[in-house]
């Protein structure tokens, strides 16, 4: 329950806005993957939905704010039971105003009390990722770098 209540507030304030929502692609540079955003500015908050060869696989909501030693991002918390994980919790974070070479990151738990970054990098705006032709890594595919957060 708890996992769809921020996604369906969002998206009840989203339609309640009347503000119109701008929507961007980005792909995520060297990966197959990428995230279509609609953004509203007038509510500080975003919605995603996963292209590229996660189309269809993942959909998210966020909420727009500055991050100490980053800036401003866009911090998502993304569902990606289309891709069969149902036990884990993941956070993007994208930094905002979308713009081509911005940084991206991601990072999940399984428990509530630890949290481990996976991957992150630069994203490209304009496009969908190309899927398949842009390489077989994914924005899940762990970065040897990464690590644990807690």
């Amino acid at each position: 329950m708890k996992r769809i209540l921020l996604p369906c507030v969002l998206a009840a304030a989203f339609c309640a806005s009347g503000a119109s929502a701008k929507k961007t692609s980005i792909s995520f540079d060297g990966l197959c993957d990428g995230m279509n955003i609609s953004v509203n500015e007038a509510i500080q908050a975003a919605l995603e939905t996963g292209n590229g060869c996660d189309k269809g696989a993942h959909f998210g909501a966020g909420t727009i704010g500055k991050i100490k030693n980053r800036g401003t991002a866009i911090t998502f918390g993304v569902n990606l039971s289309g891709k069969g994980d149902t036990k884990d919790q993941y956070i993007y974070v994208v930094d905002y105003p979308l713009v081509t070479g911005g940084q991206w990151t991601n990072f999940y738990t399984s428990d509530g009390k630890t949290l481990s970054r996976i991957n992150g990098g630069t994203y490209t705006v304009g496009q969908a990722s190309r899927g398949a032709n842009s390489g077989s890594r994914t924005s899940l595919s762990h970065d040897r770098n990464a690590g644990r957060l807690d």
